[in-house]
């Protein structure tokens, strides 16, 4: 609901050329959020809605005062964060890039902004209440902090651990090797070796971990791949607690079934249950995802190998 009611702010904020602050849906009471500044309003003669786009990616940050050192409010903020990503899915790449490109350019000598933006950018961009999920995008920002010399070192601690996560698992890229303890207690290592996997990693206890556990296990088709050694199920999990073996002792057979306390440094692990999908190359196909398009995507893939 309050991704919709955002993109009814700027939509109407862009066509009638009215400027509100957004209003929280309200629980007991209103909670309003007054915008940091007025929010441009797309010209009338631009009807193109990519087009109009374009335009509010170059000139969302017109009437921001980039100039003050002062903190500003991170609530107003991260609004006005949420309303600009609105308009990103509808934007052309190029305009998308060059704006976040002169955005970081006006606020990288502004540490206390630079971090600000930061922040706002993980909240529309890659967080669990995020507009749209843009981890190239949110990269930027990510750089953009850990290359500032005015940052301390111990505040770009996260950006980095986040950053390393996100490149080594975009879609594409060949994900790392990891070593995890199987359920008999015996050491593994999971490397993407050139059949089509799908990992979920959960904790067993987990009610989303475990019904996602069931569908993979039950999926007929999905199952018969697994059987025939044309797919490959990892599961793993990240926060082991003692006992968790016997918590697994009833998953599949033909499953890889462990647990590894390093993986979540290493992998983009921002939903629970993270499901991947892991290509015949041993790239990342997808992640973060629902089960159903896991299966969906292992399937069609694996359907395609000659028997």
């Amino acid at each position: 609901m309050k991704k919709y009611l955002k993109y009814i702010l700027f939509s109407g904020a862009a066509m009638c050329g009215t400027v509100s602050p957004y209003t929280a849906p309200a629980v007991a009471q209103q909670i309003v959020i007054e915008p940091l500044f007025e929010y441009p309003t797309a010209p009338e003669n631009i009807e193109n809605l990519q087009e109009r786009s374009d335009w509010l990616m170059s000139h969302f940050w017109d009437k921001f005062d980039f100039k003050s050192k002062s903190a500003v409010d991170q609530n107003a903020l991260n609004d006005a964060f949420g309303v600009y990503a609105s308009a990103m899915q509808f934007a052309s790449q190029s305009a998308v890039d060059k704006s976040v490109d002169a955005l970081l350019k006006n606020i990288k000598k502004n540490p206390v902004l630079l971090m600000q933006m930061t922040k706002a950018a993980e909240e529309s961009l890659y967080g669990p209440r995020a507009y749209l999920w843009s981890d190239d995008i949110f990269l930027k920002f990510l750089d953009a902090l850990t290359a500032s010399k005015q940052v301390k070192k111990e505040r770009k601690l996260r950006a980095e651990r986040i950053s390393t996560q996100l490149r080594n698992t975009a879609k594409g890229a060949v994900p790392p090797a990891f070593d995890y303890k199987d359920r008999d207690g015996r050491t593994a290592r999971y490397v993407p070796n050139g059949v089509i996997t799908v990992i979920e990693f959960g904790d067993p206890g987990c009610n989303d971990c475990a019904l996602a556990k069931i569908k993979l296990s039950t999926n007929v088709k999905f199952s018969s791949l697994v059987d025939k050694g044309k797919i490959n199920v990892l599961f793993i999990n990240p926060e082991p607690e003692e006992g968790w073996e016997a918590q697994v002792s009833g998953y599949p057979a033909n499953w890889h079934v462990g647990a590894s306390e390093d993986v979540a440094d290493i992998y983009d692990l921002r939903t629970t249950p993270a499901i991947y999908v892991i290509d015949r190359l041993g790239h990342v196909a997808a992640k973060n995802i629902g089960v159903e398009t896991a299966m969906e995507i292992a399937t069609a893939a694996a359907s395609q190998i000659s028997e």
